[in-house]
């Protein structure tokens, strides 16, 4: 059987119930419903228009799966209804058992309902008058029909909606409903799963694969920003399961660095998953990722030790350990890193290339301030007379480009030309201004193929980096 429903926002129920009367209708029950909704653990119930739901009626009991709908105009779909046995116990044994085999409830929906039959041309058409908790007054006319009889069901429950004067359908379910307006309010219901084993994660990670699903990861520290969003708009386009993963690192970090204080605002970068669709977000602690025992490292020579790895020993250890750990555990079909860490993308790149391992990788250009300051959670360090100082960086690479672009080849004097700019503001020191081979990160002397013109300094206390790729065809 499919059933056919349409729903109507409605503010007058005392009208509705007064226009049911004249028309014959028999109200045939006054009651409290409470649907506990579930998602899958292969596929996404939003994105696919599908529904599974554990509904109470006092101390009655079903489950209801709901198919895709199948019209416009109406809500009609596939519905299958089985009753579970009565009381409060048999509802505690489904729930156990639909999160052991990996749903995840969703929410509740809770609403006060009046129902009527309306006898029309020889069908019952059931009428109910709903108040739902934190969504509103509404209308849901329903009729259950054949599929051979689904066109003239369909007519009749339009039909007698035009004679209770409802107008402008609305095709959501409550639960939708619910999630738009308590999203709206600021509350967490609508966030993508989270988990914090790497257990748990495999074993949604196992579901999503088997259900032929493309997935994009994007590893990142937390404390999220544009750049970051930049990265999830791309894998959002490209795959069909988004992966993020928060997780500040200690092995990337120097005993004198920023480990302590580097933010993480957890709370913030949840929300902003959500609003960007994001489906799960693994945010492991230390010894979940590093158990006691922990002895394996990911070292990538030559690499790993010039630039910021010559200013920072150990740190691509630690980038490449943990990155290599991320694939291992969620076993992506796209990673996603942005430009603004060209070294650690070619250290990665390298990674993937020497031990074989099965991810595209993706390099997402740069998001910048107004000013050019490229994005950095680390920004957020500066004062307000540090911030005003820190798109030098970039001034100094957009002069290489004007340069390289007027026909200067000479390395040498680029690199100067960077240090001359950022050494006229005052409170920016200088760690590195160079140009490198993009294959090798080994300085050139002269600006041909592709070339990487990088720079580092102290803005204060704090330490920012950016780079700029080059192309330059012989």
């Amino acid at each position: 059987m499919l059933e056919v429903e349409v729903k109507f926002r409605c503010p007058d129920h005392a009208a509705v119930a007064a226009q049911l009367t004249k028309l014959g209708a028999v109200e045939v029950d006054s009651r409290t419903d409470e649907d506990h909704y579930f998602n899958a653990p292969d596929r996404d119930f939003a994105r696919t228009d599908e529904a599974l739901r554990l509904r109470r009626i006092g101390d009655k009991n079903f489950v209801t799966y709901k198919g895709p709908k199948l019209d416009t105009q109406t809500k009609t779909r596939k519905e299958i209804e089985v009753a579970l046995a009565e009381g409060l116990e048999p509802t505690r044994d489904i729930t156990t058992l639909l999160i052991d085999l990996g749903y995840r409830p969703v929410a509740v929906v809770r609403k006060q309902r009046r129902v009527f039959h309306v006898e029309q041309n020889g069908r019952s058409i059931e009428v109910t008058l709903d108040r739902v908790d934190h969504v509103g007054d509404y209308v849901e006319l329903e009729i259950q029909a054949p599929e051979e009889a689904l066109s003239q069901a369909r007519e009749q429950v339009l039909s007698l909606a035009a004679r209770l004067s409802l107008q402008d359908a609305e095709r959501r379910s409550y639960l939708e409903l619910l999630l738009s307006a308590t999203r709206n309010e600021g509350s967490t219901t609508n966030r993508p799963m989270v988990v914090s084993t790497i257990a748990e994660t495999r074993r949604v990670m196992e579901s999503v694969r088997r259900s032929g699903r493309r997935i994009g990861l994007v590893p990142t520290m937390g404390a999220l920003h544009a750049g970051h969003v930049s990265l999830i708009r791309q894998a959002r386009a490209e795959t069909q399961y988004v992966v993020v993963t928060i997780f500040v690192n200690p092995a990337q970090f120097g005993p004198n660095e920023d480990l302590a204080r580097y933010p993480r605002p957890l709370q913030r970068d949840l929300e902003l998953c959500a609003a960007k669709d994001v489906d799960l977000v693994l945010t492991p602690d230390v010894n979940e990722v590093y158990p006691p025992d922990f002895r394996t490292y990911v070292e990538v020579t030559s690499l790993q030790d010039v630039l910021e790895g010559a200013s920072r020993p150990g740190h691509f250890r630690g980038v490449a350990t943990i990155v290599l750990k991320l694939f291992n555990i969620v076993q992506p079909d796209i990673a996603y890193f942005g430009q603004k860490d060209a070294q650690q993308v070619r250290i990665i790149e390298q990674t993937v290339r020497d031990l074989n391992v099965p991810v595209e990788l993706r390099v997402v250009p740069t998001v910048r301030e107004p000013d050019g300051l490229a994005l950095s959670s680390r920004n957020q360090y500066l004062n307000a007379e540090q911030r005003a100082k820190a798109p030098c960086l970039h001034q100094a690479l957009e002069e290489v480009r004007k340069r390289v672009e007027a026909g200067e080849r000479d390395a040498v004097s680029l690199r100067k030309l960077m240090e001359s700019i950022i050494s006229e503001s005052p409170g920016v020191l200088l760690d590195y201004s160079v140009i490198v081979d993009a294959d090798t990160l080994q300085p050139v002397e002269r600006v041909k193929g592709k070339v990487i013109a990088a720079v580092a300094a102290r803005v204060g206390t704090t330490r920012l980096i950016d780079n700029l790729p080059l192309q330059v065809d012989s």
